[in-house]
């Protein structure tokens, strides 16, 4: 016998074709069920992301001008760095023989800035920065961290467009194409540097 009236139950024989009443209790979904007060009891009452460790390389003179606009805003823990000679760069390269720099111009070796690292995003916005791409990645990898990429886009191109996105989709997690510099403040943001 349908209940009609009782919540808890189901009689929508109109919406089913060819069907009889239903009979039977609507049990709450999982996330209706989450979202209870009996349930809240057992959530934790303090944030889950702890700030992240954060390296920024830019791998060229246009990825790194970008790059300089948002190294005053405040950062969690986060290094901006500048990847200097990409053509003296090859995929062998070791990477104490990395010449990186910090926005100010000192100088910075790749061991030590990677040394703890939680994450690491490589910014591009051209293709010539590939071998620069690898090693940093491989030194990701053997570490465990996380490599993501930011592809910048430049001018109309979509040729260079796709020079840039396949300089750095072998050797990053995560490959974002981004039409303005604006996305790097957000991707960052998100990323909890």
């Amino acid at each position: 016998m349908p209940h009609d009236h009782d919540d808890m139950f189901e009689a929508d024989n109109a919406t089913r074709a060819d069907r009889g009443p239903v009979d039977h209790p609507t049990m709450l979904s999982s996330c209706a069920r989450a979202a209870t007060a009996e349930e809240a009891l057992y959530r934790v009452q303090y944030p889950n992301s702890a700030t992240r460790t954060t390296r920024i390389f830019a791998l060229d003179q246009a990825a790194a001008e970008a790059m300089y606009a948002i190294t005053d805003d405040l950062w969690d823990n986060a290094h901006f760095l500048t990847v200097l000679g990409n053509g003296k760069i090859t995929a062998d390269t070791n990477s104490y023989n990395v010449p990186i720099s910090h926005p100010d111009g000192t100088p910075a070796n790749l061991d030590a800035e990677l040394a703890g690292a939680d994450v690491v995003v490589l910014l591009a916005t051209n293709g010539s920065s590939e071998a620069a791409a690898e090693v940093i990645a491989r030194e990701c990898f053997d570490r465990k961290i996380m490599c993501a990429g930011l592809a910048l886009k430049r001018g109309p191109s979509s040729e260079s467009m796709d020079r840039v996105v396949n300089s750095m989709r072998r050797f990053t997690r995560v490959l974002v194409v981004a039409q303005d510099d604006d996305y790097i403040p957000a991707m960052l943001t998100a990323l909890r540097a």
